[in-house]
């Protein structure tokens, strides 16, 4: 099944599209999706966490790919962004939304064309906008992301998840695969026992569980520099520990030091709020770390990006295989060798 007609049949009506790196195939993949809903009749909407869609990449300096967006289609993008595009648009709500570029303004495409992309930057904004998108009859909305703004991925603004990755990440593929393989694993923690889940919610702070579900909050300012003080209050009845906000490599490096850590299951809000080096993850995984979420991620497809802006580039074939050996149960696709899906 084509990945457009799985987003479809599962109902979503946004999905975030996170790249690894810059110029790992996010543009791509977005205008690989944008073919595959036109082939398929469904409508598209698209909105971007940040600049997107320039010829030339700011960061980098590096030729970019062209978002080409299909008439029908639906766009949210800055006011300078869409002064600089060449697709023409009827403009139909200015949202008060202002970003570096200007006000975010929803536009309907009336003749096929290259488009900027530059979208809102809060989480409350995107929400709005997706909403939006939606209204003016898009029948999924597509946010571009990116992996230094990937709180858009977070459930409470997208439906699934496409993680775009490539060979710019490094030139040993080996190290391309782990980290994808990496991201994929933290962004897809099982989710938390649904009484566990209320315990969490009803208190919505950094909290250690009992097994008699009677919870302690520690009195820390936040959950990142109280990590050893979360680690003093939990014993052998501690059944699992929220953290909230950011999880960073030191918090779990403090909790591994608790003699209970194997017993214990340390939860946090999405797989977007993590953040630790893969390195770490692997040792503290080996110590009896355990991770839930209260808001897993569906992670539906990771796009490769064989070549680099460097100038090197991986074996597609090889590159895909050995990808699909870590990520068995997700959908892969080449999307600079014309998509073909496994």
């Amino acid at each position: 099944m084509r990945l457009i007609e799985t987003i479809k049949q599962k109902n979503y009506k946004t999905i975030s599209i996170i790249g690894l790196a810059k110029n790992a195939g996010k543009t791509v993949a977005l205008n690989y999706l944008i073919e595959e809903a036109n082939n398929s009749n469904i409508i598209i909407g698209i909105t971007s966490t940040g600049r997107d869609g320039e010829n030339i990449d700011l960061v980098t300096n590096t030729q970019k790919p062209s978002v080409f967006v299909r008439e029908g289609m639906y766009v949210a993008t800055a006011k300078k962004a869409l002064m600089l595009s060449d697709a023409k648009v009827e403009i139909l709500e200015t949202t008060g939304i202002q970003t570096p570029m200007g006000e975010v303004i929803i536009v309907k495409v009336r003749q096929d064309g290259n488009i900027q992309i530059a979208g809102p930057v809060s989480t409350m904004d995107m929400k709005y906008v997706c909403k939006r998108l939606t209204f003016f009859g898009a029948d999924v909305v597509l946010v571009d992301g990116a992996i230094d703004r990937r709180a858009v991925s977070s459930p409470v603004i997208t439906d699934a998840c496409i993680i775009a990755t490539g060979a710019v990440i490094s030139r040993d593929m080996k190290i391309v695969i782990e980290r994808t393989a990496h991201a994929v694993e933290c962004y897809s923690f099982e989710e938390v026992d649904s009484n566990i889940k209320k315990l969490i919610l009803k208190n919505n702070k950094t909290c250690i569980i009992q097994n008699s579900e009677s919870v302690i909050i520690p009195n820390i300012e936040t959950s990142i520099t109280g990590g050893k003080k979360i680690v003093e209050q939990i014993d052998e009845n501690t059944t699992h520990v929220f953290i909230r906000g950011a999880v960073t490599s030191k918090i779990l490096k403090d909790l591994c030091q608790n003699e209970f850590i194997k017993n214990i299951k340390i939860v946090i809000e999405d797989g977007t709020k993590i953040f630790i080096e893969v390195n770490v993850w692997n040792d503290l995984k080996r110590k009896g770390l355990k991770l839930q979420s209260l808001n897993p991620i569906d992670v539906i497809a990771v796009t490769l990006n064989p070549v680099s802006p460097a100038g090197y580039f991986f074996d597609s074939a090889e590159f895909k295989t050995k990808i699909s050996h870590y990520l068995s149960n997700i959908k892969i696709i080449d999307v600079v060798s014309g998509g073909e899906e496994n």
